[in-house]
């Protein structure tokens, strides 16, 4: 919840997410395999020490049985830690930029406005598309530079959203005015039941998500 109350911290007035995403599970897998062994082994080891005969090993395993079980804790620390950095790292889609957010304790994020997007490129290996994810480079403007979003989670959709709003902005499209013009019709009407009207066309599918959140985010601004 602190994370969610964070990155809506960031938006500013009437500002709206259209896409939220995250790296792709597979970046975790090794992280698991390697401390699943950790696990493994430090177990043998506790086993063992109840099973070795008389001797120096076997002694010196008995006596220290309570360490090994304590150690089992390090493993699997070590792997909430990672999964609690894995799950803080965001990234976003509003109606006006593009946000990376990343960090347990210190944050740090990292804005590209839609406007300065010059060119976005996604790149798939095999096991990428079967598994679903990318790497998409986001190429802007400004100083900058490039910003590549490395093993991004449904990379296409994310792709797709991205220019279709970046589409919007350019070219200063209403999909509500335009699909929905029984909803917005007036100046007149009460904003809030436009918005309600719209919500209505978006459960009933004659307007998508995105569509829904940029009518939204013009019609708060009229509040």
């Amino acid at each position: 919840m602190g994370m969610m109350k964070y990155v809506e911290s960031l938006l500013g007035k009437n500002e709206q997410i259209l896409w939220r995403a995250r790296q792709h599970w597979i970046v975790l897998t090794a992280n698991f395999v390697i401390n699943l062994f950790l696990f493994v082994v430090i177990w043998a080891i506790y086993g063992a020490a109840g099973t070795l005969g008389a001797g120096a090993l076997g002694d010196f395993l008995r006596n220290n049985r309570g360490i090994a079980l304590i150690a089992l804790a390090i493993p699997i620390v070590w792997f909430g830690w990672e999964f609690l950095q894995w799950w803080a790292e965001e990234y976003l889609i509003t109606t006006t930029r593009v946000v990376q957010t990343e960090g347990l304790i210190n944050k740090h994020t990292k804005d590209s406005a839609l406007e300065k997007i010059n060119d976005i490129t996604l790149n798939q290996s095999v096991v990428g598309r079967i598994l679903n994810y990318g790497d998409l480079a986001i190429i802007t403007g400004s100083d900058m530079g490039t910003n590549v979003l490395k093993r991004l989670a449904n990379p296409v959709e994310f792709k797709k959203t991205l220019l279709e709003q970046k589409h919007q902005l350019s070219n200063g499209d209403d999909y509500g005015s335009r699909k929905a013009p029984t909803a917005v019709q007036s100046d007149d009407e009460d904003p809030l039941k436009k918005i309600a009207q719209l919500d209505d066309l978006r459960k009933s599918g004659a307007i998508s998500e995105v569509e829904y959140q940029q009518a939204k985010a013009k019609l708060l601004t009229k509040l």
